[in-house]
């Protein structure tokens, strides 16, 4: 059993390796499916080999029910609400689906989350699984963000070296269209690279910082500011190269509240080093402009001039259709949260079942969105929303916003519950484990205004992390020894075992 064992050790950490992947060519799913997290193929695997130890080994995982009971009420609810709605619907095709396909469609990509939550609960249970995870995590995203550097100076050379770069991301991403003037590192566009930067990196960056510990009842150790300097550093350089205007608001506004959390408490030193993270990365933006690529293409840079502009436009300029495509995408995604929101008040309890928002949309779209012509520019994606022929899909791109809309008030209560009582439950043991969740909640919340799929391990993992760090160590619901995450827990057990 001690190779099984290291087996499943390997796939994990293989696992934790794929996570930037999210849009594997490897994984035939359909042209009009681009979330294909390659991570899915070590999940499955691991979830066999946990059923073997079941079926043939007779070898039970000890999963408490916190986190799986609110999980299973949320999966049951919007499976049960969601046939009742399309069966009351006639069966109409729309982009290719009808509305039962895509309810089947949607609690796919809601299966394929919750088995990498199973796999991630399985397998992060004691301080040291946290550790590794949290190591194998850097290792994979700092890959990533290789990848994305390469690409951003390929942007700003062009010729042979952008060929080559395109080719390399082929190799990682399904994609609508090439390189333009952002990098997306591994991931599928720029915005999902931004998204991963804040959800794994960021909150252990932080909660670094602020406590000066290397982990969770683990005090610092030499070099700690070094490695939380590089840390940083990747985690600007990625943003920085993605370019994604999201990504980068969200971790200055995390930044920011860190260190007014952290002056609060009386440790200046760290508010200022998150502080100067910032400066650092302001000079950084700098330097990104003159390359014209990531944060310094017009995408970023364009909307802010057009919108600070003095009122005179030069028609004769040459970057003015860019600006003005760009500042319009900022409309649509108001646009979009627009019509989410009036479908939901619509349908406040139920919504309009999962997976079917998109063929709500052409009901819902804000007159005020087609007379400014967005619609009719750039990558046409509003125009998309409303084509019965088109393969892109309407959509908020807000979990929140979605869940709404598509599951109701219920479905969002429910979904929500769970997420905070993983992040959330019980009190802190150390400054680390108290940093580390605060800020697991405002990057995951962040990333779900930002995004709206079920199928990414993104938002899956730091949710068991965040459980593995509030168990208590006398509770051996899980794994029946539980090492303690902290001194003060260790003499506690001693004493009540002496």
């Amino acid at each position: 059993m001690e190779t099984l064992r290291r087996i499943e050790q390997l796939l994990w950490r293989g696992l934790l390796l794929c996570v930037p992947v999210a849009a594997s060519p490897l994984l035939p799913l359909g042209s009009g499916t681009l979330t294909r997290p390659l991570a899915i193929v070590p999940a499955g695997v691991l979830l066999l080999l946990a059923g073997f130890r079941i079926i043939v080994l007779r070898q039970w995982p000890r999963l408490s029910a916190r986190g799986f009971l609110l999980l299973g009420l949320f999966f049951a609810f919007v499976t049960l609400s969601g046939l009742l709605i399309v069966y009351a619907e006639p069966p109409i095709l729309f982009k290719g689906q009808a509305p039962l396909g895509s309810l089947l469609r949607a609690l796919f990509t809601l299966v394929m989350g919750v088995s990498f939550y199973t796999v991630a609960r399985l397998h992060i249970r004691t301080p040291a699984d946290i550790r590794i995870t949290i190591r194998y995590l850097f290792i994979s995203m700092t890959a990533s963000v290789a990848v994305a550097v390469f690409q951003a100076i390929a942007l700003a050379v062009h010729g042979e070296m952008l060929r080559l770069a395109q080719a390399l991301t082929d190799l990682f991403a399904v994609h609508y269209q090439n390189l333009k003037d952002r990098a997306q590192g591994m991931s599928y566009e720029p915005s999902w690279l931004a998204t991963e930067i804040l959800a794994l990196l960021a909150p252990a960056l932080i909660a670094a910082s602020i406590s000066r510990q290397s982990a969770m009842g683990q005090p610092a150790e030499p070099g700690h500011v070094w490695r939380v300097a590089g840390g940083f550093g990747v985690a600007i350089t990625g943003l920085l190269c993605s370019g994604s205007r999201f990504g980068l608001g969200a971790m200055i506004a995390m930044l920011v509240l860190s260190s007014i959390a952290a002056a609060r408490r009386g440790k200046f030193l760290a508010a200022g080093a998150l502080l100067s993270v910032l400066v650092a990365g302001g000079g950084s933006l700098f330097a990104m402009g003159q390359l014209g690529t990531g944060a310094g293409s017009s995408y970023v840079l364009g909307p802010l001039r057009y919108l600070s502009s003095s009122g005179t436009v030069d028609t004769n300029d040459p970057e003015l259709a860019a600006n003005l495509s760009n500042t319009l995408a900022l409309a649509g995604r108001a646009a979009a949260a627009q019509a989410a929101v009036g479908m939901w008040l619509d349908h406040p309890l139920a919504g309009v079942s999962l997976g079917n928002g998109f063929r709500h949309f052409a009901g819902y779209a804000p007159e005020w969105f087609f007379a400014t012509g967005a619609f009719n520019t750039g990558n046409r994606e509003g125009a998309a929303w409303l084509d019965p022929n088109s393969p892109e899909k309407g959509n908020a791109k807000n979990m929140m916003l979605r869940l709404l809309s598509e599951t109701g008030l219920v479905g969002f209560v429910l979904f929500f519950a769970f997420f905070l009582g993983q992040i959330f439950h019980g009190p802190a043991t150390d400054a680390y484990h108290a940093e580390f969740r605060l800020a697991t909640a405002l990057a995951l919340g962040f990333g779900y205004l930002n995004t709206d799929t079920f199928a990414d391990p993104t938002f899956w993992i730091p949710l068991a992390l965040c459980f593995a760090m509030n168990r208590r160590p006398q509770s051996q619901g899980e794994t029946g020894v539980h090492a303690p995450a902290n001194r003060q827990f260790a003499m506690a057990r001693i004493e009540r075992t002496l």
